[in-house]
């Protein structure tokens, strides 16, 4: 399938996404439609359907994946066009049970959203043209399937008696997750165009593979005969520019002469490449490769096709070792801790996400330090412009298949749509850098294991489930990988291995360790419970109040109002928030209180447990937090909500993430000081210390510093700490904290706070408004600086701007006694620029009230 982003030359692409009307069944009347798009989403722009996210509307939603929807459009084509001795419809992406019909004619019948079609419809076309996408009921097409089967699969996240889910190839999210509500979305979600140009054209995607164990540092160009539909005699001119835009290799001859050769693809050296690097590794280095198609004699491209390639190798060792076995990423030869969390798709109706918001995600990553993110197997292959901005933004890509939690069928029928499945999306994405890893699936093998399928179904049953495990997993994936993409490593399912309520078994490999959560375990236990990779733990809250604003009205702010039943998708959520609250903060006296909270036990928790991980390399090489982001507006595991605005934890895992952070033992007698993204060779810096007084008034410690050597790109060195100094008693410790500083000369590298005690059996000073609190607009209206300093301290300040749009550099954080601090508040994607004149701030802090 030719990329959508390949270069026209002599070919003439129209997008299709003007004019097209979609029928409402219902009202037995066309409305205007958008393409890209989805049914719900033009309903809603008509004012037909309320927002499925507002209050409790999903219930009155649910009418619209019942029923069939059609698209149209009318276009004419001029008689140059209609000339074109190729002219291909093209579809990016149709969800799900989809034909389409061109001129009264079916030409398509689709039943997997992940594919994308390339038709040639020469002979079809006319001056005047009828284009119809004809989509059925999700439920209803799928029904069948089922009944076909006799087996109610266990996707219990599937919001159905029946679960219809296992039998679609649509994102498993939309049927509804533990953190999602049910909106089965139907329409032509990616682009759709007719391309017009030549008969000799790119029908597929070469790519180029990097081979620095060769002599000369091999690239190899991976063309298959049916990438190109064109005589073997066709010219082929393949040209390579390096990322400062000069041409490093040119060749131009017969497309026979760039066909792999007895079995080998056509190869070339390239001395001294510029590599590709994740980020704070290095530079995100990336070359232009162009392929141009002609006839001989002809100085006109009859096609060209260019794409962007990162040079660099990347292995998963997974070697056996005396604490288990290893799950270490390794790029360009170099180990590295993957820093990062697991991502879902950023909202149910998935064309309404604007480039602006998705740039803003990738910020949000480089503002947090990742260099891997997750893409978890219950959403969707992500776009082309997504890849692309990992490319560049040097994130590294753990890629699941789309299959989760729960069994699949492996009938012929459906085995034949995973493989078309898998081929294309493989296809589309080997080119990118920044895909590490392919993985089959999210918790199916320990599920089979231990979710206790064996005695809820019959023997044959549960045999069957494991049979077609075997045939998707161990079978299809892999046979069509090493074909497709032989070169990047394949989990088979994640976890691997390790299972968090068996604790010895955390030395195989990486875990989803949810001991913290479903266990209720104290966040201490992250400290002493450590995988070898840790690829999911997390804990809910609530989100920010600005976004609780846009989803509820005022008399919905209770725990159980039904709203908030409606946004909380998990049976035990609430339970368990006020659970982890309970064990170190303040009882919440209101819904304000609990939701505030929520944050500051949230952010504080899981960045313990990343600041554990990373002091346990390199017995632990990663640590990815659930999750990233939500996909409506939730009380989820999320970092960042619905509306974009950055919760606690995203502020707390931003620290834990930088490239130094300090790490105290629980009794404070240790510290471990963890870097990364550091020059190579070794680094003198200094840690000092010094006791504070909460009410800003009591005495100073004896200073106490420490000249220390750090050294190579990534370390980490323990130190023992005088605790007795700083703290010689119950009294003081609850009264007084240690401030620990890393500094490197003048350079401020991190600072860590240390208390001895939980927040609710400190002696905190009654909270006072901030002696300065002042907030300055830049003269440009690009952003505030708000300049604070308090009398006493002041513990996990929250900023509320009022606005998901507006976003505070620093928040939820510990202001000192008699500290200046001076914060930058930022719009983010979709804020009105430039700012107003004023900003309706308010501070909220632990300190009890007054």
């Amino acid at each position: 399938m030719c990329s959508p982003c390949s270069d026209a030359a002599a070919r003439d692409t129209l997008d299709l996404h003007t004019g097209w009307q979609l029928y409402h069944p219902k009202l037995q009347r066309w409305i205007p439609a958008t393409v890209p798009g989805v049914v719900q989403q033009d309903l809603i722009r008509q004012g037909l359907l309320p927002d499925p996210g507002y209050r409790t509307n999903e219930d009155s939603v649910q009418w619209v994946s019942e029923l069939d929807w059609t698209y149209r459009l009318r276009f004419a084509l001029s008689a140059r066009q209609l000339a074109q001795p190729s002219q291909r419809l093209y579809f990016g992406g149709l969800d799900t049970f989809a034909e389409v019909w061109l001129n009264g004619q079916r030409i398509l019948t689709s039943s997997n959203m992940y594919l994308e079609h390339e038709l040639e419809v020469k002979g079809l076309l006319r001056r005047d043209n009828v284009l119809e996408l004809r989509f059925a009921s999700p439920t209803r097409a799928a029904l069948p399937r089922y009944e076909a089967s006799g087996i109610n699969y266990p996707a219990d996240n599937d919001h159905a008696p029946i679960h219809l889910s296992v039998f679609t190839r649509k994102a498993p999210y939309h049927y509804g997750w533990d953190w999602g509500e049910r909106l089965l979305t139907l329409g032509p979600w990616r682009a759709v165009q007719l391309r017009l140009g030549a008969k000799e054209h790119f029908a597929g995607r070469p790519y180029l593979s990097y081979h620095p164990e060769a002599k000369g540092r091999e690239l190899q160009l991976r063309l298959r005969p049916e990438d190109i539909a064109a005589p073997a005699d066709t010219r082929l001119s393949y040209t390579l520019i390096d990322p400062q835009g000069r041409e490093v290799y040119h060749r131009e001859g017969r497309l026979a002469d760039f066909l792999p050769q007895a079995g080998q693809p056509f190869t070339h050296s390239l001395p001294n490449p510029q590599l590709w690097w994740p980020r704070g590794m290095g530079e995100q280095a990336r070359y232009t490769m162009r392929l141009e198609l002609r006839r001989r004699g002809e100085r006109q491209p009859l096609d060209s096709y260019t794409t962007r390639v990162g040079l660099r190798t990347l292995e998963l060792r997974r070697e056996a070792d005396s604490l288990g076995r290893s799950f270490t990423f390794v790029v360009n030869g170099v180990p590295f801790f993957a820093k990062g969390a697991n991502y879902i798709p950023g909202t149910l109706m998935l064309p309404t996400r604007s480039d602006a918001q998705l740039v803003q995600l990738f910020e949000d990553m480089r503002r947090s330090h990742f260099n891997m993110l997750r893409i978890w197997g219950g959403g969707v292959y992500e776009s082309d412009r997504f890849y692309e901005l990992a490319d560049r933004y040097g994130i590294l890509i753990w890629q699941d298949f789309m299959f989760a939690c729960t069994p699949y069928p492996a009938d012929s029928a459906f085995l034949e749509e995973v493989r078309q499945e898998v081929v294309q999306n493989v296809q589309r994405l080997r080119q990118h850098p920044s895909i590490a890893t392919w993985c089959g699936n999210n918790e199916i093998a320990e599920a089979l294991k231990y979710w206790g399928w064996q005695r809820k179904y019959p023997k044959e049953t549960f045999e069957r489930f494991e049979r077609d495990y075997a045939r998707l997993f161990r079978q299809l994936i892999p046979e069509l990988l090493s074909e497709h993409d032989p070169l990047r490593p394949y989990i088979e399912s994640s976890p691997d291995t390790a299972n968090w309520g068996r604790p010895a078994s955390l030395g195989l490999g990486e875990s989803h360790y949810w001991g913290v959560w479903y266990g209720r375990e104290p966040f201490e236990i992250l400290r002493e419970r450590m995988p070898r990779f840790m690829s999911e733990f997390g804990v809910q809250s609530f989100p920010m109040p600005s976004s609780i604003r846009r989803f509820a009205r005022e008399e919905d702010y209770d725990l159980e109002s039904p709203v908030m039943r409606s946004h909380q998708k998990s049976s035990i959520g609430n339970d368990v928030i006020l659970h982890y609250i309970r064990q170190e903060y303040p009882e919440p006296q209101d819904f304000e209180d609990f939701v505030y909270a929520s944050q500051v036990m949230q952010g504080r928790g899981i960045a313990l447990g990343i600041k554990a991980q990373r002091a346990a390399a390199p017995r632990c090489m990663g640590s990815l937090y659930w999750q990233l982001n939500d996909a409506w507006p939730a009380i989820s595991w999320s970092g960042i909500d619905y509306w974009g605005a950055w919760k606690g934890l995203q502020y707390q895992a931003a620290r834990a993430f930088a490239p130094y952070t300090i790490l105290p033992s629980r009794d404070g007698r240790r510290l471990s000081i963890v870097w990364d993204e550091q020059p190579e060779g070794e680094r003198r810096v200094r840690l000092e210390a010094e006791r504070f007084a909460f009410d800003g008034r009591g005495e100073a410690s004896r200073p106490w510093s420490r000249e220390l050597s750090l050294s190579g790109r990534s370390g980490v060195l323990e130190l023992d700490v005088p605790l007795e100094d700083f703290l010689p008693d119950e009294a003081t410790r609850r009264q007084h904290g240690i401030s620990y500083r890393l500094s490197a000369g003048s350079e401020l590298l991190t600072e860590e706070l240390y208390y001895a005690l939980p927040p609710k059996e400190l002696e905190l000073p009654a909270y006072a408004q901030p002696e300065r609190c002042e907030l300055v607009r830049a003269a440009d209206g690009s952003h505030y600086t708000l300049l604070l300093r308090s009398d006493r301290l002041l513990r996990d300040v929250y900023i509320d701007t009022g606005s998901p749009e507006l976003q505070p550099e620093e928040n939820f954080l510990d202001l000192l006694p008699q500290r200046q601090y001076r914060i930058r508040i930022l719009p983010r994607a979709g804020a009105a620029t430039p700012l107003p004149p004023i900003l309706p701030l308010r501070l909220k802090a632990l300190n009890p009230q007054r």
